[in-house]
């Protein structure tokens, strides 16, 4: 028998909402609805339009992971890497116009990323580790959660996946593109290679080589600067500008070098080309930012995730004594058994699926202008760590368990424009009990479904 409180209780939550209706949800019998708003949809969009769910977003012109390397938001992108650390193709993309803050989340090694304060971050906490060192040392928890980027401090860890692959090449075939990369050019019909007059031994090799696999004669011939190893063939010529870029600070590592099995062979190459190694610490210099960001993708594989430096020094503008637009330098430094300067426990942690990094600084700053976001399978993808894909939800959207059908409010200017010519004259209600990763949502339902 249910008592007068409870009963008083229930009569005052009835009467509070104006309307009752009867709504038969996809797949489901019917259920009954208390809503305080019935009418066109028209008339129930303009009234709670900026009322909904907050927008999550990057801005547009920013670095995100895609195929072949790296890629900026507001692009339609072939596909982007997700948590899984496959490629995923995106299904949609959102850009709209931002005034306000940003969130600056800059983590040990990796470069930093611009957020909305609300855009979900896939992070975990810190645990705190016995240390006979005076500073407390701390671990990951690794228990995944999401927390907005405003909420993010230095003891939490973010995500980097290990990027997979399953492709399989000849080593000495991937040490030679390593040196194209460091040190290959593609020029009108020819490939050539510059080196220093030191290099003697290395030039010779790369004739052999290119002998073995590209079935081409190469010559080496000496300048006031170094040694130049060149080889005519046309066909070969357009594909390595197509594939790696044509000019050094457009440079960029084929996919299908990305997803060999083991790039090992290929990094050595472009390290002798352009680094060198010092104790345990292996360094590139690039004046390619989508070079150095890819890195990152071939050392996630080798179990080792590389520290990425940025170079725009004044001094790097003059050479013997001539003012230069140099383009800015990136320097890559790996260090393969971990050290006091990076990979060591304190900043990165691995585990089977990848990496957890500590965030070493917070900022902020004003921003004004487009920020864009997209809709991928898994509802992730990868900036500089795994962010979540956009908050919005299609105009006509039926949940995966065909629990309700419904309409979001505050889409973007395509799909809230089509919605209305569309359904703007139907019956509709809202549904404001119903919440969407935890936080209220106005959904509106079509009466006439």
């Amino acid at each position: 028998m249910e008592s007068r409180k409870k009963r008083r209780k229930r009569s005052k939550r009835l009467t509070s909402s104006r309307y009752k209706i009867r709504v038969r949800y996809k797949y489901h019998y019917y259920r009954w609805i208390n809503t305080k708003d019935y009418g066109s949809y028209k008339d129930i969009y303009e009234k709670y339009k900026d009322k909904g769910y907050t927008f999550w977003c990057v801005p547009k012109g920013d670095p995100v992971f895609a195929n072949p390397g790296l890629e900026t938001m507001g692009e339609q992108l072939d596909s982007v890497v997700s948590y899984n650390g496959n490629y995923e193709i995106p299904t949609r993309y959102f850009e709209r116009d931002y005034a306000g803050d940003l969130v600056v989340v800059k983590p040990f090694l990796l470069p930093e990323t611009r957020l909305t304060p609300e855009h979900p971050v896939l992070f975990c906490g810190s645990t705190p580790q016995k240390s006979k060192w005076y500073d407390p040392q701390t671990r990951p928890s690794l228990k995944k959660e999401w927390k907005p980027a405003s909420e993010l401090t230095r003891d939490d860890w973010v995500f980097f996946p290990i990027f997979k692959g399953n492709r399989e090449a000849d080593p000495e075939l991937l040490y030679l593109l390593g040196l194209y990369m460091a040190e290959g050019y593609p020029t009108g019909k020819q490939v050539c290679f510059s080196l220093g007059h030191h290099e003697r031994e290395l030039a010779e090799r790369i004739c052999r080589m290119v002998a073995k696999h590209w079935n081409v004669r190469a010559t080496i011939n000496s300048h006031r600067s170094g040694l130049s190893v060149r080889l005519s063939k046309e066909s070969l010529a357009d594909f390595m500008r197509k594939e790696f870029g044509s000019r050094a600070f457009n440079k960029k590592i084929p996919s299908w070098i990305l997803e060999q099995r083991n790039p090992r062979p290929f990094l050595d190459g472009w390290i002798q080309g352009d680094g060198f190694r010092q104790g345990n610490t292996w360094r590139l210099h690039t004046s390619s930012r989508t070079a150095a960001y890819q890195a990152l993708l071939i050392g996630s594989r080798l179990g080792i995730i590389p520290a990425i430096y940025r170079d725009d020094r004044e001094g790097r503008h003059l050479i013997e004594g001539r003012r230069v637009n140099a383009k800015p330098s990136y320097e890559v430094r790996f260090h393969p058994e971990g050290s006091k300067y990076s990979n060591k426990e304190s900043h990165v942690v691995r585990t089977r699926n990848g990496y957890w990094i500590r965030i070493k600084e917070i900022q902020r700053e004003k921003f004004s202008g487009k920020v864009c976001n997209m809709e991928t399978p898994s509802n992730t993808y990868l900036l500089s760590f795994i962010v979540h894909n956009c908050a919005d939800l299609p105009p006509e959207f039926s949940s995966q368990d065909g629990t309700w059908t419904g309409y979001r409010l505050d889409g973007d200017k395509t799909h809230t424009a089509s919605t209305l010519k569309r359904y703007g004259r139907h019956k509709s209600w809202v549904d404001s009990s119903y919440k969407f990763e935890g936080k209220p949502v106005i959904l509106v339902y079509n009466a006439s479904r």
